[in-house]
């Protein structure tokens, strides 16, 4: 009896009902540990997926420079001032170009003067020839009237003689009235032709001049002044560089990702919280050098392809040169949509 009857195991515990807290709590611990590690493959694999870069809001940009040798006046304007097309952005002043606008003035005024004594002069030989063209025909009767009269014995040698010098000097005077109208006719196009040239350059450097004061070529922003008042400034280096006001990102693109970008294609822009679409532009074919806010530290100089975005329509873009971060929506998913793509199809 002792060995037929059950006796209850001292191990066991009977069951008890579950706390509904304690299975809430195991289901957060467990979701908790899958968004880690969702955002632990992100974190670590994201760059490979799908487009992560970074870039600088900018505008084109633009310079205010002389093509010759300038010393600063005034520089009207400051660092971030809007600035229009055409507004005076500084007033120079040269020597240089003083000087080249006297050298062209004396010059032109010498070459009017010469002009105008070859015109008189042509104008005096226009009313000479018709007189040296009879004296040359007269002269030439004389002479055949002399022949005719020796050859009867009328006349005597030496009136011949004189008859034949008188035709030969009425000849040269004709010929050279005629070669000098056309030599003068000649010098005075060339002349005419160099004196225009003279004018028209001395216009131009008048006008690209204008009195010292220099224009901004676009409408834009000051982004820096890159000279101060009494500095001499070179040919071609800048005096006041600018921005202008249409904004976009000139961003970087890594190379070695399993996504590829296309033009068209919608990426965001991200700035601290603020978040802003935009649409890829351009693509350029060419790397550069990462702006030293993306370089990293004990690192070599990275380079990397430049793209051009655009902000979406309605969006207002950050101010100039803020940092911004792209993401991209191209996983790695149409990756492989592409990969199958490009293979044969299935007969």
């Amino acid at each position: 009896m002792r060995f037929l009857k059950q006796r209850p195991a001292l191990h066991t515990v009977p069951s008890q009902p579950r706390n509904y807290r304690q299975t809430v709590f195991r289901w957060l611990y467990i979701a908790g540990v899958i968004a880690f590690g969702i955002w632990l493959l992100d974190f670590s694999f994201s760059g490979l997926l799908r487009f992560q870069g970074g870039g600088l809001v900018v505008g084109e940009p633009a310079i205010v420079g002389a093509e010759f040798t300038v010393t600063v006046q005034d520089l009207p304007l400051k660092q971030g001032d809007p600035i229009k097309k055409g507004q005076v952005a500084a007033i120079v002043s040269s020597q240089n170009v003083a000087e080249t606008i006297a050298r062209l003035t004396a010059e032109i005024a010498a070459r009017q003067a010469r002009l105008g004594e070859l015109r008189m002069r042509s104008v005096v030989i226009d009313r000479i020839l018709p007189l040296a063209e009879d004296r040359q025909r007269i002269a030439a009767a004389a002479r055949q009237e002399l022949d005719s009269l020796l050859a009867n014995g009328h006349v005597a040698l030496n009136q011949r003689t004189a008859a034949i010098e008188f035709e030969y000097r009425s000849h040269q005077d004709l010929e050279t009235l005629r070669g000098e109208r056309s030599v003068i006719a000649g010098e005075v196009g060339t002349l005419t032709t160099a004196l225009s040239e003279a004018e028209g350059a001395l216009g131009d450097l008048r006008k690209l001049y204008d009195d010292g004061r220099l224009h901004a070529p676009i409408d834009g922003v000051v982004s820096q002044i890159a000279a101060n008042k009494g500095s001499v400034v070179r040919a071609g280096d800048p005096i006041v560089e600018l921005y202008g006001t249409q904004r976009f990102v000139l961003a970087y693109l890594p190379s070695g990702g399993l996504y590829s970008v296309s033009v068209g294609e919608e990426v965001s822009i991200n700035v601290g919280f603020r978040s802003t679409r935009g649409v890829i532009t351009r693509i350029e074919p060419v790397a550069a050098r990462l702006p030293r806010e993306f370089q990293l530290a004990f690192r070599p100089v990275e380079t990397q392809q430049v793209i051009r975005v655009e902000f979406g329509p309605g969006e207002v873009p950050p101010p100039l040169f803020t940092k911004v971060s792209l993401t991209s929506s191209y996983f790695a998913w149409r990756w492989l949509e592409d990969i199958l793509a490009m293979l044969p199809p299935l007969r």
